[in-house]
């Protein structure tokens, strides 16, 4: 399908396959059919299931629950990145892109950093990262004994070849 500008969605690839830890738990969702990410959930509730929030104070880390399990299809993996809205108030996955290997099983729990000068509020059900399929590419590791400085700029590092 086209959309007004002329972009195709792609067809179905993998498959995120996702267990519910409790039947509150709100599943992933994509905010439209052209979005890569799938959005996840903060799952927040008191022992007597109501509703809750979770402070994230300046310059801190916390973690979130979502009350689920995910596992990609075979040949791909999990990689958790931050949305733009929570970004564009200082709140982004501390470890992103978070990697979730494909023989994790437990609860997906989200590191939310917040580096802003205010504590920030997170509530259940806010989005609070979205989740992007990946294939999984091994590689082989050898040892290399070509001198590095061979190659051109060696120790020039950052900012060498100009802004």
């Amino acid at each position: 399908m086209r959309s007004s500008s002329g972009y195709t969605a792609p067809k179905p690839g993998p498959t995120l396959f996702v267990h519910r830890l409790d039947s509150c738990a709100k599943l992933p969702t994509r905010a439209n059919e052209y979005a890569i990410g799938l959005d996840v959930y903060a799952f927040l509730l008191t022992e007597n299931g109501k509703a809750t929030s979770r402070a994230i104070h300046q310059k801190g880390v916390t973690e979130v629950r979502t009350g689920i399990s995910v596992r990609a299809s075979e040949g791909y993996f999990i990689q958790t990145h931050s949305r733009s809205g929570l970004a564009k108030k200082g709140v982004f996955v501390a470890n992103a892109p978070g990697i979730i290997d494909p023989d994790y099983s437990g609860e997906l729990i989200i590191l939310l950093f917040n580096g802003s000068f205010e504590t920030y509020y997170v509530s259940h059900e806010h989005r609070i990262a979205q989740l992007i399929l990946s294939p999984i590419c091994r590689c082989e590791v050898v040892e290399d004994i070509t001198r590095p400085d061979s190659f051109g700029r060696a120790d020039a590092g950052f900012g060498s070849t100009g802004l």
